[in-house]
């Protein structure tokens, strides 16, 4: 499998305009999830979760683990944030959830009992570094003596470097994390004010050279573009100080302004934007920069260094994308732990309750939290399995689609085939007889071209384009 590579004179992708953004533009679905949450049914509950998890024991279909814990709090609302969180000023609420959370790891525990290990671990939010040491090597303490533990596996805490009042990183890296994700969005204080998330340039800073000198695996650190009040020379402020810290991946994320599906967006006005034009460049710009100054392009605007755990993967063709983005750990069970998490294994997806009381009364009853499913049809499967060969290796080969699902490529894809003929136009991929390959400016918009795949959304565009009959 070959890497994703943007030459560092990025020429290619210059011709990337905002006509083509706006034909093309990415949808906004992330096919690191597939099928999306809205097709999951709220007939699938704990004992549908119990059964198909047995299904996969009986099948020998055993797989390591994945744990994901979601810790919603926060001490203000963050209006660009598109996640579960709960606003919090005390520390009672946070003690009875972590007590309700206790619950379910043993729960989960007394369903993989053959003791499998648990290859990566993470902690996001909501303010994962909201809690205090003690808190968070209690959640420790707890999935070891549930779980165990890989001694080199991968395990990840989000950090907001202003709530690390009663925490360092030095602690975090004791407790037993060997990754940090860093939140900085953008240095610039009106962008910070009108995003509700006021964070000094030097606390973030400090926060990266801590955890440099703490040890950290892996540090990466987000950058948003396209935020309220955000201009190119104040992206380009911030792009330039993050460069110089030197964090060993850096994810570019595009706001994404969805106020009728995310409350606290309303709190933007739609008028501080930046247009299309300007996100654009700010995109290109850092594309530019980030090669020049030797990061490799993974894939989803993300950046690593060369010596990179992702970077040797994807070379080795080994690279696998998933509910947490990128990895080194494929074909995990990925058990989801609080509020909203959403799990898979074998072919199933859930999510627990995104209500705070019904997680609770669930758990005082000793079921599960789970508020909804779906069971994966072999044609999601596939469809699945395509999207992420684009995204991990921009080319797709028929033959190892064909070799493993026993379909023939050409004649199942045919429409989908047929619909990429646009695309290849367009020069964001390259259709041979064998194969599809997604083009350096295909890149950029990998998730309009996984759309194509996408069954889910093919059949509501037929139904918004069929006329009503009266």
């Amino acid at each position: 499998m070959r890497p994703l590579r943007f030459s560092n004179s990025s020429a290619d992708l210059l011709r990337i305009n905002s006509d083509l953004i706006r034909e093309f533009g990415a949808p906004n679905a992330d096919y690191c999830l597939y099928p999306q949450i809205d097709y999951f049914d709220e007939a699938f509950d704990a004992h549908a979760y119990s059964v198909w998890l047995n299904n996969c024991k009986a099948g020998h279909l055993r797989r390591p683990l994945s744990l994901y814990v979601h810790i919603p709090f926060c001490r203000s609302l963050c209006f660009y944030c598109q996640f579960n969180q709960i606003t919090t000023d005390g520390n009672d609420g946070i003690t009875t959830y972590l007590d309700y959370l206790s619950r379910e790891i043993k729960l989960h525990a007394q369903l993989f009992q053959e003791n499998p290990k648990l290859e990566q671990l993470y902690l996001g939010g909501g303010t994962p570094t909201l809690l205090n040491d003690t808190q968070l090597s209690s959640i420790l303490k707890e999935i070891r003596q549930n779980f165990n533990l890989m001694k080199d596996g991968e395990f990840s805490i989000e950090v907001d470097p202003r709530q690390m009042l009663h925490l360092s990183m030095q602690a975090l890296k004791e407790i037993g994390f060997n990754r940090v994700i860093i939140g900085v969005q953008d240095f610039d204080h009106e962008v910070q004010q009108c995003i509700h998330r006021v964070q000094t340039e030097d606390v973030t800073l400090r926060a990266i050279c801590n955890a440099q000198q703490a040890g950290f695996k892996t540090i990466r650190t987000e950058l948003v573009y396209g935020l309220p009040a955000q201009t190119m020379k104040k992206f380009e402020y911030t792009l330039e100080k993050i460069i110089a810290a030197n964090p060993s991946q850096i994810n570019l994320l595009n706001y994404q302004h969805l106020p009728e599906k995310f409350k606290p967006q309303r709190n933007i006005h739609l008028e501080d934007l930046p247009d299309v034009e300007t996100s654009l460049e700010m995109l290109l710009f850092a594309i530019t920069r980030l090669t020049a100054a030797g990061y490799q392009h993974i894939g989803m605007n993300l950046f690593a260094a060369p010596d990179d755990c992702l970077v040797i993967a994807q070379r080795q063709g080994r690279l696998y994308y998933g509910l947490q983005g990128y990895s080194i750990y494929p074909d995990s069970y990925r058990i989801a732990l609080g509020i909203s998490g959403i799990g898979s294994f074998g072919p199933v997806l859930s999510q627990n309750d995104c209500n705070l009381q019904r997680y609770y009364d669930k758990l005082e009853q000793n079921v599960l939290p789970i508020a909804r499913g779906i069971e994966l049809s072999a044609d999601d499967l596939i469809r699945r399995s395509v999207m992420q060969a684009l995204i991990c290796h921009s080319i797709l080969s028929f033959e190892s689609v064909e070799a493993y699902f026993s379909i023939e490529f050409k004649n199942y894809f045919a429409a989908e085939l047929a619909e990429l003929l646009v695309y290849e136009q367009a020069g964001l991929v390259t259709l041979e007889d064998q194969e599809i390959a997604v083009t350096p400016q295909g890149q950029l918009l990998i998730n309009s071209i996984c759309r194509v795949f996408d069954k889910y959304s093919r059949i509501n565009q037929q139904r918004k384009n069929s006329p009503i009959l009266i």
